[in-house]
């Protein structure tokens, strides 16, 4: 579930920051509760161990409306690929209403 934020009104009247944690394999949407997102006001990031090299990496697709279309690519030696497993990606965006 989305965790919404009201911004400072100096960003705008009815401004909000969503942060959202969510599973995607391959490509999904990820719902972040607002309305409509600003333009480049979006970042996705896989949620990699701490203690290992990473071995995912997340970009956004596209967006519509309040939602952001994620692809998360398995980084392998021969290839990388769509992933084919459950990975959790982390969703930052602002925007309007919530």
């Amino acid at each position: 579930m989305a965790q919404l934020y009201r911004l400072l009104p100096a960003a705008g009247a009815g401004s909000f920051l969503a942060a959202i944690s969510a599973q995607v394999t391959g490509t999904g949407a990820v719902d972040t509760g607002l309305q409509s997102i600003d333009p480049g006001a979006a970042v996705v990031t896989v949620q990699n161990a701490a203690t290992t090299i990473p071995t995912s990496v997340a970009s956004i697709a596209s967006i519509s409306g309040g939602s952001v279309t994620v692809v998360v690519v398995t980084l392998e030696a021969a290839a990388n690929v769509i992933s084919s497993a459950a990975v959790t990606v982390g969703v930052l965006a602002s925007g309007f209403g919530g």
